[in-house]
């Protein structure tokens, strides 16, 4: 609980300042923590073994798949005008087959988390990834359409 407090005085104070830098990649991973944690309802015994298993395969989903994924789309950016059918539909099959993997690793993490963690809480972990993304995209649409405001 007090990893929370600190986090949010955090968060609350870097905003109080007025600072109007993108959000670094440790700061989102802190507030995704916070949020999960806490729509979870780990305890503090709970948090660091939750944690430990489910970044080996969040990193291991960024490191395998979404890399790549987004190296073959700048390649695609790159090249979409000169490209022809064959290396289109390559590009597709790359891509599938890249998500297919980040697929297979996210069910690979929930069974381990199913070792330890009951299915309720795996599912409320589901929940609250899918609504820390939305509302990551709601803040972010927000701030491009009226940026003087955030």
């Amino acid at each position: 609980m007090n990893r929370l407090l600190i986090i949010a005085l955090l968060l609350v104070s870097n905003n109080s300042f007025g600072q109007k830098s993108k959000m670094s990649f440790e700061r989102l991973k802190a507030l995704k923590m916070s949020y999960i944690t806490e729509r979870i309802g780990l305890t503090e015994a709970e948090e660091s073994v939750f944690w430990e298993i489910y970044d080996q395969y969040e990193k291991r989903i960024f490191d395998d798949c979404r890399i790549n994924i987004k190296n073959l789309r700048k390649t695609y950016m790159k090249s979409k005008d000169i490209m022809n059918n064959d290396k289109a539909l390559e590009m597709i099959k790359k891509i599938n087959a890249l998500e297919q993997h980040a697929l297979q690793l996210k069910v690979e993490r929930d069974k381990s988390l199913l070792e330890k963690f009951s299915a309720v809480k795996i599912l409320k972990m589901h929940h609250a990834e899918y609504h820390f993304n939305r509302e990551m995209v709601y803040k972010m649409r927000k701030k491009q359409e009226d940026p003087k405001n955030n």
